[in-house]
């Protein structure tokens, strides 16, 4: 994977620091570590030292907490944009959960003290950042909620259209390339493998979705839609 440079990233429009003035663009480069990551690898794991944010720039990383059994419960995927860590005030405090990517990604790194120093300089971008980290909160409240109050078949077709939105225009004919295991898919929706699997054969029994291998086709995204109640979703 190539190394994506601030200048040319595609989430320049979407992202914490997009339209940055020149100044304050290579002030956040100084600020931050830019690294790649292989699939598979981890970026922090839980119980760590709180020591700054990191951004997605490119790829996807899985966030999940370890039971005391090992079991390895996953509570959100991650996308371009998206901030992840958590940011301490002190040095006692420690991460809650484990991130790992899930593809080729890249990821910038912003320590503590740099974070704190290019906020300062740069106030604008803390609004910015409290946004951010606000819809990161919003995101993990509504999971609660659907955990709570929707059904199975309906949390995976909300799953399967936030994948959907975040690959581009959703619509039917667009085609997903799961990029997890049924084990994960079925940790993102709360619910047994084997349940996971039930679901995925009866979406496609309804014609909302056909599958080949790991490929999921979305043949009626309207439908897909409706089962998933996702207008309720939306923040």
């Amino acid at each position: 994977m190539r190394k994506m440079q601030c200048e040319t990233c595609q989430m320049r429009g979407q992202g914490v620091i997009c339209e940055l003035p020149a100044e304050a663009l290579a002030d956040f480069q100084r600020a931050g570590v830019m690294a790649v990551y292989k699939p598979r690898q981890v970026v922090f794991s839980e119980g760590t030292p709180a020591m700054g944010l990191y951004i997605v720039c490119q790829g996807a990383v899985k966030l999940y907490h370890s039971d005391r059994f090992g079991r390895e419960h996953i509570l959100e995927v991650a996308g371009p944009g998206a901030v992840l860590g958590e940011l301490s005030l002190d040095d006692n405090q420690t991460i809650s959960v484990s991130a790992e990517t899930l593809v080729d990604a890249q990821l910038c790194f912003l320590p503590r003290e740099r974070l704190v120093t290019f906020l300062q300089k740069h106030p604008a971008t803390g609004v910015r950042v409290v946004a951010a980290l606000s819809n990161e909160l919003a995101s993990a409240r509504r999971k609660v909620r659907d955990l709570a109050l929707k059904g199975a078949e309906s949390r995976l077709a909300g799953l399967l259209v936030q994948l959907a939105r975040a690959n581009g225009d959703p619509t039917s004919g667009q085609r997903l390339q799961l990029r997890y295991t049924r084990r994960e898919v079925a940790e993102m929706i709360g619910v047994s493998t084997e349940t996971a699997i039930r679901l995925l054969g009866k979406l496609k029994q309804r014609r909302a979705i056909s599958i080949d291998h790991r490929e999921v086709t979305i043949t009626d995204m309207e439908k897909l839609t409706k089962l998933a109640h996702y207008d309720d979703m939306e923040a």
